[in-house]
């Protein structure tokens, strides 16, 4: 009994240490088509989490280039539901605003302005959550805070 605890324990803390998020293609789930995955801090093209294949590092709030998180490659910066441009935080350097599942153009939180909507794992164009206006599906929630699901839908639109 006690050697099947230990290989439990051992095979749950295996499953923690190796906990991916994988953001798929519209509805699906299938491997072919995983556009990223998130990994401890890291966001990979496809399947892969080779540091050659590493887009973008996240840290304290901010979004590097590739495996960088050096000031002059920092992308965007998440504060308090919004995602700016760069180092910066100054109003004119907004460019969405996260508020209530719905992620927004620049510092608006207007409906016309809703550019993606976010539920139950799922991140859907504009203020639809239509199957058929599945943008992106999410493996986990768990990982997906605001700041990410901004980041995701504002950055990485051109992989569809």
């Amino acid at each position: 009994m006690k050697k099947i605890c230990v290989l439990l324990v051992f095979a749950f803390s295996m499953l923690l240490i190796t906990a991916k998020t994988m953001i798929y293609r519209g509805n699906s789930t299938g491997w072919s088509d995983c556009v990223i995955t998130y990994d401890n801090g890291k966001f990979y093209r496809g399947t892969s989490t080779s540091w050659s294949d590493c887009i973008a590092t996240y840290n304290k709030g901010k979004f590097y280039r590739g495996n960088s998180t050096g000031w002059s490659d920092c992308v965007a910066t998440f504060s308090n539901g919004k995602l700016y441009r760069g180092n910066s935080t100054g109003w004119s350097d907004c460019v969405a605003t996260y508020s209530n599942g719905r992620i927004y153009r620049g510092n608006s939180t207007g409906w016309s302005d809703c550019i993606a909507t976010y539920k139950n794992g799922k991140l859907y164009r504009g203020t639809s959550t239509g199957w058929s206006d599945c943008i992106y599906t999410f493996s986990s929630e768990d990982e997906m805070t605001p700041a990410f699901i901004t980041f995701i839908a504002h950055s990485f639109s051109f992989l569809l």
